[in-house]
C-alpha cells in the first residue's frame, strides 16, 4: 500500500493506494466522533457496503442509498441527503463517507460542504474515474438542465482512500471510460506515461494488478502536482479541462443518458487534438499516438450521429469555464505542454465537430 499526501495550505490530505486497502489502515482515525452516513448507490451497496460496514462497526452507521447513474446528480437528489441528514438529527461531528463513483463523490462532498455549513468528508472512490481523478482536488457539484458542473462547491475530504479490489465488480463498460481520465494526464503532462499507456493497453483492459497499481499511483501524483500548485483553478489547473470542454457540452446534450463522461471527453479530447494540430504546434506524429492510445484502450474518438451539433453548441454557450462570453479551450503545443486560447469561433467549433461526427 502507498500513502501519497495532498498538501493544500494548512491541511494534509493522506491518498491511500493499493489491493485491499480498506481492510489495511485504520479508518477510526479520520473519523472524529461515533457518528457516520455512508452515501452510496443501489450497485456499489449490492457488492461492497457489507464489507466497509464490517470495517466500520464501532461506529453508529446509517447508510443513504441512491440509485444509480448521472441523472442523480442533481439538487433535487441533494435535497434529499439534506432531509436524510436533518430528519436523522445529526450534528456537525458527522462524518459523510462517499462510497462510489464521481457522481456519488459530488453527491456527498456537496452535502457535507453545504450541512449545517460543513462537516467531514472522506472518499471511498469505486469507479476507476472516481480514484484517479474526480475524488481528488475538492471540486464537489450537481448538475443543472443547461450544463454540467454549474452548481458546487470546493471541498477537501479528510482522507481518500483507493482500493483497486473495488475495479473487479465495476462493468467494463465503466472501467474504459475512467481511462479517458488516465490517458488525459499522459496527454497534458507526461508523453512516457501515454506511451506506457499505448504499450501496455492489452494489459490494462484486462485489469492486471500491477498496471492497475501504476497507472492510478501515476495518475493521482500527476493530479496531486497540479491542485497543490492551483487548487482554484486560477491558472495551470484549468489544463485538466483537455477534453472537457467539448465533452461536457456532449453529455449535457444527451441530458446525461446514453454517453459515459469518459466517452464524451474521449472524442473531446480527440477534437482537441485536432484543433491544436490546426490551431497549435501540436505535429502529426503526437495526434497520431493521442488517437491510437484512445482506440487501443476502446474508446470512442468519433461523435455518434444521433448526437446534434446544433444541442452541443447550445450547451457550450453555458459552460461555467467561460470568460468574458468567451469559450475557453485547452490546446496542446506538444504532449506535455498545453495553453488556453479563447480565439476560437463558434463556426470552427461546429465545422471541427462536424468533421468527428460519424
Amino acid at each position: 500500500m502507498k500513502k501519497i499526501l495532498l498538501k493544500i495550505k494548512d491541511k494534509k490530505i493522506p491518498i491511500y493506494i493499493g489491493k485491499n486497502t480498506i481492510k489495511s489502515i485504520k479508518l477510526d482515525k479520520h473519523i472524529k466522533s461515533k457518528d457516520v452516513v455512508i452515501i452510496t448507490n443501489t450497485i456499489v451497496a449490492k457488492y461492497h457496503l457489507g464489507s466497509l460496514l464490517k470495517s466500520l462497526k464501532r461506529f453508529n452507521v446509517e447508510s443513504y442509498i441512491l440509485p444509480d447513474g448521472e441523472k442523480q446528480k442533481n439538487i433535487s437528489t441533494l435535497n434529499k441527503i439534506h432531509n436524510f441528514l436533518i430528519k436523522k438529527k445529526f450534528d456537525r461531528q458527522v462524518t459523510i463517507v462517499a462510497f462510489g463513483g464521481g457522481v456519488i463523490g459530488d453527491l456527498a462532498g456537496f452535502a457535507s460542504d453545504t450541512f449545517l455549513r460543513g462537516v467531514d468528508l472522506i472518499h471511498i472512490p469505486t469507479t476507476l474515474l472516481a480514484q484517479v481523478d474526480s475524488s481528488i482536488g475538492g471540486k464537489t457539484g450537481v448538475n443543472h438542465v443547461l450544463g454540467k458542473n454549474l452548481i458546487g462547491s470546493f471541498k477537501h475530504p479528510n482522507a481518500i482512500i483507493i482500493d483497486i479490489n473495488y475495479l473487479k465488480t465495476l462493468p467494463i463498460k465503466q472501467y474504459v471510460s475512467g481511462l479517458a481520465e488516465v490517458i488525459k494526464y499522459g496527454v497534458i503532462s507526461k508523453e512516457s506515461f501515454l506511451k506506457w499507456l499505448n504499450i501496455n493497453a492489452l494489459s490494462i483492459l484486462n485489469k492486471e494488478s500491477d498496471k492497475l497499481l501504476k497507472l492510478i499511483t501515476i495518475s493521482v501524483k500527476e493530479k496531486i502536482s497540479i491542485v497543490q500548485r492551483d487548487e482554484r483553478e486560477s491558472n495551470i489547473r484549468a489544463f485538466l479541462n483537455y477534453g472537457h470542454t467539448i465533452g461536457h457540452a456532449i453529455e449535457s446534450s444527451k441530458n446525461y443518458k446514453g454517453i459515459l463522461h469518459g466517452e464524451a471527453v474521449s472524442i473531446g479530447m480527440m477534437l482537441a487534438s485536432a484543433i491544436s494540430v490546426e490551431k497549435s504546434s501540436l505535429n502529426i506524429e503526437s495526434f497520431n499516438l493521442i488517437e491510437d492510445t484512445l482506440v487501443k484502450l476502446k474508446l470512442p474518438i468519433t461523435l455518434p450521429k444521433n448526437i446534434k451539433i446544433t444541442k452541443i453548441m447550445e450547451h457550450l454557450s453555458f459552460d461555467k469555464k467561460k470568460k468574458a462570453g468567451k469559450n475557453n479551450f485547452v490546446l496542446l503545443k506538444s504532449i506535455g505542454k498545453c495553453h488556453i486560447v479563447n480565439s476560437l469561433s463558434n463556426q470552427y467549433i461546429a465545422k471541427m465537430v462536424k468533421n468527428f461526427q460519424t
